[in-house]
């Protein structure tokens, strides 16, 4: 099933035009917490609406499917784990605002190790929050995670729980810079942030669907498995192993992603 978005006029113009993105198509393994403000410029105006077009018909999905566990909130807490400059975090903004209209507050927790992208999650949030009648608060957390020792220094920031958790397109980098060892990424990231789900809550992992030179194993394939071995359950997921979807933009009239996702919680 092809999933296919237009993005917002006011988003394009902002992050196209006062943001200065670029359209720059690269199919390169991507290690975005290296790079400097004009790789994350590039960034943003490539993956960017890839990544809300994404999370926005993901969260759509899992809120028509499930409207009585999200329909009488008031409030929804969340961290992004990898959260890049925040295509999916405007993109969950939008499907909470389209699909759940008693929702009233929305606490975002969003951790990278990039500084440049952060800056930019916080004009774009910003920006949106002007826009929505939600109250919007958010967390910049600038941690950098080198290898998976590292994720117990979330310990000291990550102290509650929350209702949404989420990484998208993050844990390819870890495989792809082999900072996990021989450990499955998936695995550990979803044993460390399971246990921080409230009790109602889901985990929402979506990756790139490329075969890893690293792990020598295509990366759906290196999900199922790393799920297999925790004591997850499946909410939803994408039939097979990726879900093509599209977002039309003023640089680009027809960009296509091809990701798998899966939204777990804890049995």
């Amino acid at each position: 099933m092809v999933a296919s978005v237009r993005l917002p006029k006011w988003l394009d113009g902002y992050i196209y035009g006062e943001l200065g993105a670029k359209y720059c198509r690269s199919n390169a393994d991507m290690t975005v917490i290296d790079w400097d403000k004009d790789d994350v410029l590039n960034y943003l105006g490539t993956y960017f609406p890839r990544s809300y077009t994404e999370a926005y018909c993901i969260y759509r999905q899992l809120f028509s499917a499930c409207p009585g566990d999200w329909g009488s909130r008031r409030n929804i807490s969340v961290f992004d784990f990898g959260c890049g400059t925040g295509g999916e975090i405007i993109g969950l903004l939008a499907a909470i605002d389209e699909c759940l209209h008693g929702m009233e507050e929305v606490d975002i927790y969003a951790m990278d190790g990039n500084l440049h992208a952060l800056r930019l999650f916080e004009k774009v949030v910003d920006a949106y929050s002007s826009r929505s009648e939600l109250r919007i608060k958010y967390h910049v957390i600038p941690v950098k995670i080198d290898d998976i020792y590292d994720l117990t220094i979330l310990d000291a920031v990550v102290q509650s729980r929350f209702d949404i958790v989420m990484s998208v397109k993050a844990i390819c980098e870890f495989v792809t810079k082999e900072q996990f060892e021989e450990t499955n990424a998936y695995e550990c990231v979803a044993r460390y942030f399971l246990p921080k789900l409230n009790d109602d809550g889901v985990m929402l992992l979506i990756d790139v669907t490329t075969y890893s030179n690293v792990s020598q194993e295509w990366l759906p394939k290196m999900l199922d498995r790393g799920l297999s071995a925790v004591d997850c359950h499946i909410v939803l997921r994408n039939d097979g192993y990726s879900q093509v979807f599209t977002v039309a933009h003023s640089h680009c009239v027809r960009d296509i992603s091809k990701v798998a996702w899966r939204i777990i919680n804890n049995r």
